[in-house]
């Protein structure tokens, strides 16, 4: 049971947990520990133990060295996938040509949305949120729910959509965050929000905040002009409420918000920073935003945003006896316990391991990867 038990855990990465029978276990002719915490054996394994390649077998397992050892079978498991909503953008000016003149903003969007979906949907739990619903500023709940695998559901709802209407973005952004917090509770949350404009559609509000003009002469700003017709929320900024809504998420719900801008969104580069330093994952530099005018720096942003909420973490079912005496490897090879870059305890408590530095971007990269770990099994 404990030489080569094997789990599949939520998405493609897979655990495969060995009790290591060696070193601690009773006397042993030739297998022992060294103070870096690596195995030492003059041949090729001891008697029921563990191979210098990671691997074990259970012959031998009532020779000497093995009685009266007690192995603790430790379930390693990562973190749960985290909970991402795209929050896309579907306003009228995405049908604009975009950074390929053959292609308009939308299709490029959903060109780099397929390509971030192929390589973490096993990792990641992704939904849909488009907005706004209809051809004006009407914004309903998702059209797909979060989920591993949900690759072809998401593309389905994208080429089907014809991009018309504002961009009631506070409203969106609000809706996902309630199917989010409606979710169960272990996995970490997050909204993706992908943008060509400044946030409006917020003209109808009868409490504070009001939209603010986003034109020079605010007689012709619908918001303000006594006698005109707002139409689709056009020249109305819902800056400040955007913000704040990004904010309490933030604050208050624990949804932390990414913010792509898309070509089209320079002069609106202020608001875009107000949002997302209220969304809690600002970038360094003076553009604080994902600034994403062509297609492959949309790729790269979605690439980016995917890989750093994956988690790093991976839990134990408990603390190992012997933390000092614990191996960990990927793929084969020993990963070194180094803070820097390998793996180390998250405490002293020793309840659970983070990855670092190479390993932990391995981990992120989206591709199937197998840890194994071996633990000292205790003496009776």
């Amino acid at each position: 049971m404990f030489s080569n038990t094997k789990m599949v855990l939520r998405g493609l990465v897979i655990f495969v947990v060995f009790a290591s029978l060696t070193g601690a276990c009773g006397p042993s002719s030739s297998s022992g520990k060294g103070n870096d915490g690596s195995i030492t054996d003059d041949s090729t394994t001891t008697d029921g133990g563990l191979h210098q390649d990671g691997s074990t077998d259970d012959s031998g397992k009532h020779e000497a060295g093995i009685e009266g050892c007690d192995p603790k079978d430790f379930v390693l498991q990562q973190a749960p996938p985290p909970q991402v909503f795209l929050v896309v953008d579907r306003s009228g000016s995405m049908l604009e040509a975009g950074s390929d003149p053959q292609k308009t903003k939308w299709e490029e969007l959903i060109t780099a949305i397929e390509s971030v979906l192929t390589q973490f949907e096993g990792q990641i739990q992704f939904g849909l949120l488009m907005y706004p619903t209809g051809n004006e500023c009407g914004t309903s709940g998702p059209q797909v729910q979060v989920a591993l695998h949900n690759k072809l559901g998401v593309l389905h709802f994208l080429n089907q959509a014809t991009p018309a209407g504002g961009t009631p973005t506070a409203a969106a952004v609000t809706n996902a965050a309630h199917a989010l917090q409606a979710l169960d509770a272990g996995s970490d949350k997050f909204i993706i929000l992908a943008t060509d404009g400044g946030p409006n559609c917020n003209y109808g509000l009868s409490a504070d905040p009001q939209c603010s003009c986003s034109l020079t002469d605010q007689n012709y700003c619908c918001t303000n002009y006594p006698d005109g017709q707002c139409v689709f929320g056009q020249y109305c900024l819902d800056d400040d409420h955007t913000a704040s809504v990004l904010g309490d998420l933030h604050s208050n719900s624990t949804i932390d918000t990414f913010v792509i801008g898309l070509a089209g969104t320079a002069e609106y580069a202020e608001t875009l920073n107000a949002m997302a330093d209220s969304g809690g994952r600002a970038q360094s530099g003076p553009v604080h935003y994902y600034d994403a005018s062509d297609q492959t720096a949309l790729t790269n942003a979605l690439t980016d945003i995917a890989g750093s909420v994956i988690s790093c973490r991976i839990d134990l079912d408990e603390a190992p006896d012997e933390p000092d005496y614990v191996l960990i490897y990927m793929d084969g090879t020993q990963v070194p316990r180094d803070p820097n870059n390998g793996w180390d305890y998250t405490d002293d408590s020793h309840m659970a391991i983070e990855l670092y530095g190479d390993a932990c971007d391995t981990l992120k990269s989206g591709n199937d990867h197998v840890i194994t770990a071996t633990f000292a099994c205790e003496v009776q």
